[in-house]
């Protein structure tokens, strides 16, 4: 048997895997991993992709199960690997190129190697054959969402419509390099609805009149579940949830996202000094706050989700549909019934039914929170539900702004036009 080693040597987690997956896909090859570490510090969210399975992984791996449809599976040690090859044909991804102890291994037990490392051109990423140096593969490149396609141009969607500016909290940098999953959904709901979006990058550290101009004239805002190290960085999301709030714009918060506009709202409902990020007990009490947040049993991997009758999840969801977790906290019981009087529903529920997986606001024009992590469901050819309900959301939000501020500003002839000067 034979193992494919495919050698990448890069720092970015998101491109990590990537190739590897890719011919996996074309040799319809298993593809295994070796565990790899990242720069936590310049990568914060390298280690952010959850299979269904519940195994944490490289955020990279994502590319396997969207080209493939299989799931990346736990990390290999080189004992399993050496058991796995054994038995038949496999990919193996590395970080640096194969060492000469490994492959002596290897050899020592009958297992033949084929050795490729990823060469870049330009923005094309190429497979070039370490023993002969020829180009194995054709160049492969990243779309406008950071998706993999082959060649210049791939399936091309056929759009209608104005360009809608759908705000992502966030950095180019740390979405496309360090967790890519978000931004590749947001395209594939964006293609299936046949949809022009423009992606505005809100950083994080953005306040104030710098985070009003950014804002101001975008149609829609998500707040990702992304790990949010720095204090600075969650202050900018908990203003970019106010700012939505205030403003009657259309947002979707992810996991952590959703726990900043539950924020917002609690804040702006009972006031800050009542509202705390978390506390030491579930419920708080009225001297130290009430939490927004409590530590919980992380919840990895695929689990049911119980929407409620009459909310917009239980109609574009059903009753009960499966989500994509990667949890470590949950909201405050009693702080979301202190808010129900201001319009936040629980839409969503876990197993037990005591814990909220999503929220919704009745008066808002779009405020949805979920707990999951519903992009690393999606694939080009099947977006996730959810995001999709998004754009729809705030496509309609869009074309009913239109309408309101058309017959706003429709001119009116009046009796006395000499009026009209000065």
């Amino acid at each position: 048997m034979t193992i494919t080693f495919i050698a990448h040597t890069t720092p970015e987690p998101a491109l990590y895997g990537a190739m590897a997956a890719i011919l996996a896909e074309l040799r319809a090859l298993p593809l295994c991993h070796f565990p790899v570490s990242h720069d936590a510090q310049r990568y914060p969210n390298a280690r952010q992709h959850v299979t269904a399975q519940g195994h944490a992984l490289t955020s990279g791996l994502v590319w396997l199960e969207r080209l493939t449809g299989r799931g990346a599976g736990a990390e290999s040690s080189r004992e399993s690997l050496i058991y796995r090859a054994l038995k038949e044909d496999i990919v193996v991804p590395l970080r640096e190129p194969l060492s000469a102890e490994l492959a002596a291994q290897l050899a020592e037990q009958g297992i033949e190697i084929e050795s490729l490392t990823v060469v870049r051109h330009q923005d094309k990423f190429q497979l070039e054959d370490v023993t002969t140096g020829k180009i194995r593969s054709n160049g492969w490149g990243r779309d406008a969402f950071g998706r993999w396609a082959l060649g210049s141009v791939s399936q091309p969607v056929m759009r209608a419509g104005k360009t809608l500016r759908v705000a992502l909290v966030g950095d180019i940098a740390g979405q496309r390099d360090s967790y890519p999953a978000m931004l590749a959904a947001l395209g594939d709901a964006a293609d299936a609805l046949a949809m022009n979006i423009d992606v505005v990058w809100v950083t994080p550290t953005l306040l104030g009149s710098q985070l009003d101009s950014t804002l101001f004239d975008v149609d829609g805002i998500i707040l990702p579940g992304m790990t949010l190290t720095h204090t600075d960085y969650q202050a900018g999301q908990l203003a970019t949830a106010t700012w939505a709030l205030e403003n009657q714009t259309p947002v979707l918060g992810i996991n952590q996202g959703m726990h900043q506009m539950v924020t917002a709202l609690g804040q702006k409902v009972l006031g800050q000094e009542r509202v705390v990020m978390y506390g030491p007990s579930p419920l708080g009490s009225l001297q130290t706050g009430l939490p927004l947040a409590e530590h919980t049993q992380p919840r990895l991997g695929n689990h049911p989700v119980f929407s409620r009758s009459g909310s917009l999840l239980a109609n574009k969801m059903g009753e009960e549909f499966t989500l994509r977790y990667n949890q470590r906290r949950y909201l405050n019981p009693q702080l979301l019934a202190e808010l129900e009087s201001a319009g936040l529903c629980v839409s969503g529920y876990d197993e037990s039914g005591e814990q909220a997986q999503a929220v919704e606001l009745s008066n808002h024009a779009c405020f949805i929170g979920i707990q999951g992590q519903p992009e690393l469901m999606s694939r080009r050819e099947r977006p996730h539900p959810l995001l999709m309900t998004f754009l729809q959301q705030v496509r309609q939000s869009n074309r009913q702004h239109d309408v309101s501020h058309d017959a706003l500003t429709k001119s009116v002839r009046l009796k006395q036009p000499h009026l009209l000067m000065g």
